[in-house]
């Protein structure tokens, strides 16, 4: 099992949202989570998200949800 620090997640998460050329108010508003939680998470402030909210930022990312899970150490 792959194990995910908050940071390194939050850094994986970064790099998807501008690679899709998002801002922050933008993932916020297609993935119904708040830009404020988002940029915790980005920045390691907050733990890896629960698999509803990496459901919501994987739609929102284009991304497939295992991926996600994989990263947040959940796979």
């Amino acid at each position: 099992m792959e194990s995910s620090t908050p940071t390194n997640f939050g850094s994986y998460l970064k790099d998807k949202r501008v690679q899709k050329g998002l801002n922050l108010v933008q993932l916020s508003e297609t993935s119904g989570i708040s830009a404020a939680q988002i940029s915790r998470i980005e920045n390691g402030k907050r733990g890896v998200p629960k698999p509803e909210n990496l459901k919501s930022l994987a739609s929102a990312l284009d991304v497939p949800y295992e991926e996600l899970m994989r990263k947040a150490g959940y796979l």
